[in-house]
């Protein structure tokens, strides 16, 4: 079995949870998940090393030359025209395509550390065409003239012949590559600009693989490989110490910024002496209490770098250590290099006890000495208690200090101990080479960054379609810090307005929201209690062996289930390296190898277990809303499967009475992301793949509920979101066999958020090809200028337009767009629309007649459709209501109010004036960045009078959208009435509140949830936290909706605003309110039986909404086809 290191990982906080029926979360609110405090020190690591100053180090080894930059290596191959690159840790060779020329690399930092190092690592985007639109991108190996920009060089430097204030890379779509505006700088570490990359000189590439070789002391090799790796890196703290001849060592260089004081480090670095003892116990007691802030024992003042000190004095030479670990998200290490065992080491034996919080009264070592007469008998046990203890309680959570050895010409059991009860890593070195490689894997491991629902999947009865079945689907997954985050599905079941477990007791703890962690979800084993833990139970843990899982790309037909489409060692002759992702560089996986991973079979030994070789992992679906579809039977049987998209690419497909999965789909634009979950580095970005929800198409010609192959289809469609730009049509008319209708993007479409609506629309069109004239309903997507806070200056290129697609071969049979090609020509249709489009079938005669829609610039959209027409006549429509910033001619920060939610259309009467009308509902709120708290944000209701009466494009032409100010506004108010003439009401929502899921409108009331961050200005980390508010509201004017019995008289503004809300316990973003109506529990049910209460639920906190279940028809959508 292939096996690697194993390496520390730090998990987010907490699980995270998605159920099914959640609205969208945007690609970028992990910044929620943790914090992302990358402009601060609290996102940089700290590491302490100690090296070895005993006399020792004096010893000449054979070795190869240390790298000397502007050194003319030869014999390595590498062009001098080029820098080479990756995204991985393996090392490229000369002979890779992945390179760009010299000239088009921009990055100022970058050219300085190459210069100095031969390599330098940083988040780097291309300015590069795609579509025939240009913008900041990924990095693109065809690509080799294309402009190369890194984040470090924000607001320093820009193009190499750009104007000296534009120093920011501009976002935003054949724009300017620069800007002088920050606000209008691209969103680093957010997809495209998201990647990590290694650049490399080929100097020193050719040095790498073929340099010439030497002779030096082993203290002149340490020195000069610390200081060319630690050349090559940013944003990192670093301190060292040393020894103290024969007791303890000082702290030479207190941990600081490395990138301002690298000078200083590199001076430090070259001053270390080479004499004297091998104190090794001792000095790592001396780190401890360096990093405890506690008084200095072995240090002394005169030795001791006063950045590291509090407070000292000179004629006692007592020194009191500062605190290093300031922040709860600063990660935290020591790398301990020796060549020697512990000698004159026997000091700290009678005093590591006596640490705070040691917990024994003596070490215990794993070399099997217990007293003071054996030199480093405490070694181990000072690394194992920086991983246990909190080493700064005045923080949040658990501050630890992992530790890392080397063994430099020496293999001491003792180092390996040391670093394996301190949770990090050994490794040997014995020259310049092996040394680097250890020192570079050590700080590449230690590079971790700071990185919560979608809601229960729920089925319908295929009998009974007004009801659902009781059973629920919950997503879970974990935040980490690498590239995969692990997730997994579980099962639940509703029994009145309580999830109940497998053992029958609730599931959810009131007092988190959150799953209790004595629940047991149906498909774990009957003695295993997995609650909360998304690593136990659910459908991750009962994945098929890997010889027998069923795993597809679209590598041929498409039948899925041909043997040309397999991901399997039968067909590994249908691949080539590149395909997954793979560079040919020393070290990299085999095709087959990572075929094997895919596949479920544990390559790299990630259990740490050489007696197992399956891998139980899933990944997350941050953001992907999963599918539950109804098999129904002749027998009066109902199969259900599910299906759900993850970010590591694939789509499960699961049987959802066991929880196995039946068969998996990795597109195959998802196979180059293959190698970086493989090696799942540790990374400052969130990996993206099917990160789209996922609709179900279900047809059922007679309404039987029985899917019959012959005249009957189940298809699922879905988008990318952050994870790409195309759209996916798949048939599962029979689950076990499914097959790829098309995959299609076009030149207008965006990353593709908009979750497809299906609607019946008769367009007299050939594109229009199925019987049943169906089409998916999409909006034109997301654009990435929106990343930057500040309202786009000029119209997006991407995702402005809406797309009807015929659902059998996914051809557009009409467009709204601004270009003169589009079927319907807006040319106020500026902005990206990224979530689903409202349709709805009015006058009920099975085809859609009204659509509305939001866009990223607070604008509300109405269309009518005239079936039957020509795609030019089919459809009118324009802006009805404009309540951001499009249309103002220097629109404030706070005025920048964005939808990403889709309108919430109902039907209601004001008795006021006995008029009918439709409400338009949505509340504003930036899901791309949900800390920033510049807007007013607020919730609407838009009223339209033309409830069935349909405009004409000339009547659009002149409408007159609502404004902001237009709206009465309802806040700190009770008893509203809104004019005959109004045209609707709003409620601005207090300071930072903001809305970022779907309202829902039953029974004349609106569900709404808030969203307020809460951020501490003392401690950066602590960013995620959050409160989430359920608000009901009437929607004829936002009045509290309260229950008889409520029993406080609302006669205040702020009786009036407390009525209306109730605050969640839940954390991270929740989800949309969703309504369940349960099917009967009891067979043969009569009366109030057949029909139970509906539930409402919040993600897994559900309540009572108080209406019975046959609710007031409010809503209409036509999201289907029957």
């Amino acid at each position: 079995m292939f096996t690697s290191r194993k390496r520390t990982a730090w998990a987010g906080a907490g699980l995270l949870l998605t159920i099914a029926s959640a609205s969208p979360a945007w690609g970028d609110d992990v910044e929620l998940l943790l914090s992302t405090p990358a402009s601060s020190n609290a996102a940089k690591p700290n590491i302490l090393f100690i090296i070895d100053s005993s006399g020792s180090m004096t010893t000449v080894e054979t070795s190869q030359e240390p790298y000397i930059a502007g050194t003319n290596y030869s014999g390595g191959g590498c062009s001098d025209s080029y820098y080479y690159w990756t995204t991985g840790t393996k090392i490229p060779n000369c002979g890779s395509s992945y390179r760009i020329k010299k000239a088009a690399f921009y990055c100022q930092q970058g050219l300085t550390q190459l210069a100095a190092a031969g390599s330098y690592t940083d988040t780097m985007s291309m300015y590069r065409p795609s579509k025939g639109k240009w913008k900041w991108r990924q990095m693109n190996k065809s690509s080799d003239s294309y402009a190369v920009e890194c984040k470090e060089d924000s607001g320093v430097h820009g193009a190499m012949t750009a104007p000296a204030p534009d120093t920011y890379a501009r976002v935003g779509t054949n724009t300017a590559a620069y800007s002088s505006d920050a606000s209008r700088e691209v969103d680093w570490g957010v997809k495209p600009t998201h990647q990590i990359v290694t650049m490399y000189d080929p100097d020193y590439l050719s040095w790498y693989h073929n340099p010439p070789g030497t002779s030096m002391s082993r203290t002149n090799i340490v020195k000069a490989v610390t200081k060319n790796v630690l050349g090559s890196v940013n944003n990192v703290n670093v301190g060292f110490m040393r020894f103290h001849h024969s007791a303890g060592g000082p702290v030479i260089h207190g941990i600081k910024d490395l990138d301002a004081n690298r000078t200083q480090a590199n001076a430090v670095v070259d001053s270390i002496p080479a004499s004297g003892w091998t104190p090794l116990s001792e000095t790592l007691y001396e780190a401890a209490l360096y990093w405890r802030g506690m008084d200095g024992y072995y240090g002394g003042v005169a030795s001791t770098d006063k950045d590291a000190l509090d407070s000292w004095n000179l004629l006692t030479n007592d020194i009191d250590y500062k605190q290093p670990a300031e922040y709860s998200c600063s990660k935290n290490f020591v790398v301990l290099l020796t060549d020697g065992a512990p000698t004159e080491d026997k000091g700290a034996f009678s005093k590591v006890p006596q640490l705070p919080g040691f917990g024994r009264s003596a070490c215990n070592s794993s070399t099997g000495a217990v007293d003071s007469n054996y030199n480093g008998v405490c070694l181990d046990d000072v690394a194992e208690y920086l991983q246990r203890v909190d080493i700064n309680p005045s923080l949040p959570g658990k501050q630890d200090v992992t530790t890392y050895t080397i063994g430099f010409s020496v293999d001491l059991p003792i180092l390996k101990d040391t670093a394996a009860r301190g949770g990090g890593e050994y490794f040997l070195a014995s020259d310049v080479k092996s040394l680097t490689a250890a020192l570079t894997e050590i700080v590449t491991d230690i590079f971790d960054r700071d990185i919560s629902f979608t809601a229960p999947a729920v089925a319908t009865n295929a009998f009974n379609r007004t009801q659902h079945l009781n059973d629920l689907y919950v997503s879970v997954f974990r935040a980490t810090d690498a590239v995969h985050w692990p997730g997994n599905m579980k099962k639940y079941r509703l029994d009145e307005i309580e999830i109940e477990d497998a053992k029958g007791d609730a599931a959810v703890d009131p007092d988190t929201g959150f799953f209790d962690d004595n629940a047991r979800n149906f498909w774990a084993p009957n003695t295993m209690n997995d609650g909360a833990d998304v690593y136990r139970g659910g459908a991750a843990n009962v994945l098929p062996d890997p010889a027998l899982r069923n795993l597809y790309t679209n590598n041929g037909s498409g039948d899925l289930t041909t043997a040309s489409n397999s991901l399997s060692s039968s067909n590994i002759g249908a691949y080539t390296a590149a395909d997954f992702g793979l560079t040919g560089a020393a070290g990299e996986p085999t095709v087959a190898q990572v075929i094997d991973w895919m596949r479920g079979v544990d390559v790299k030994d990630e259990d740490n277990d050489p007696t197992t070789n399956v891998r139980y992992a899933m990944g997350d679906t941050l953001h992907s809303q999963p599918a539950a579809v109804v098999y129904g039977q002749s027998d009066g049987t109902q199969d259900i499967y599910l299906f759900n998209g993850t970010n590591d690419g694939y789509l499960h497909a699961i049987d959802a009475e066991s929880g196995k999965e039946i068969w998996s789909f990795v597109p195959n634009e998802m196979l180059p992301n293959m190698a970086d979950l493989y090696e799942n580095e540790n990374v400052d970005y969130k990996n993206y793949g099917i990160d789209g929800d996922i609709n179900s198409i279900v047809y059922d010609k007679n309404n039987d509920g029985i899917i019959d192959p012959s005249e009957d289809f189940v298809r699922l469609a879905f988008g990318l979101r952050r994870g790409g730009d195309n759209y996916y049509m798949l048939d599962v008319t029979r689950p076990d066999k499914p097959q790829l209708m098309w995959a299609r993007t076009f030149p207008e479409l965006g990353q593709s958020w908009s979750p497809a609506a299906v609607a019946k629309i008769n367009v007299n069109s050939n594109a229009q090809t199925n019987a049943q004239k169906a089409v998916l309903v999409i909006g034109g997507g997301y654009d990435t200028t929106h990343d930057a806070a500040a309202h786009p200056t000029t119209p997006d290129l991407d995702g402005a337009g809406i797309f009807m697609l015929d659902i059998d071969t996914g051809d557009v049979v009409w467009r709204a767009g601004r270009d003169i090609y589009a079927d319907l020509q807006l040319l106020n249709m500026t902005r990206a629309i990224p979530s689903k489009i409202r349709v709805i079938d009015l006058n009920g005669d099975g085809y859609a007649d009204r659509m509305y829609s939001s866009d990223l610039g607070g604008q509300i959209w109405r269309f009518d459709i005239s079936n039957g027409q020509l795609p030019a006549q089919l459809v009118a429509g324009g802006v009805i209501a404009r309540l951001g910033a499009e249309g103002l001619v220097s629109p404030t920060a706070g005025e920048t109010r964005r939808f990403y939610t889709t309108p919430d259309v109902s039907m209601f009467v004001d008795d006021n004036h006995a008029q009918r009308y439709l409400a338009i509902s949505i509340g504003s709120g930036y899901r791309a960045h949900p800390l920033d708290n510049s807007a007013n944000d607020a919730f609407y209701s838009i009223r339209d009078k033309n409830v069935f009466n349909q405009l004409t494009q000339t009547e659009y032409n002149l409408y007159t959208p609502v404004k902001h100010g237009d709206l009465v506004e309802v806040a700190g108010k009770y008893d509203t009435v809104i004019p005959a003439n109004g045209k609707g009401w709003k409620l601005t929502l207090p300071p930072n509140e903001k809305v970022l899921s779907d309202s829902q409108t039953f029974d004349n009331s609106v569900y709404f949830v808030t969203f307020e961050p809460e951020t501490s200005s003392s401690d950066p980390c602590q960013a995620g936290l959050s409160v989430n508010r359920l608000y009901r509201v009437s929607v004829a004017n936002g009045d509290p909706v309260v229950e008889d019995d409520h029993g406080i008289p609302i006669d205040t503004p702020e009786a009036a605003d407390d009525a209306r809300v109730k605050t969640l316990e839940q954390g991270g973003i929740a989800v949309r309110p969703t309504f369940y109506f349960p099917s009967p529990t009891v067979q043969n049910c009569t009366g109030s039986e057949c029909a139970p209460k509906p539930v409402g639920c919040v993600g897994v906190e559900c309540f009572d909404p108080g209406f019975p279940n046959n609710p007031v028809r409010t809503l209409w959508t036509q999201d289907g086809i029957d």
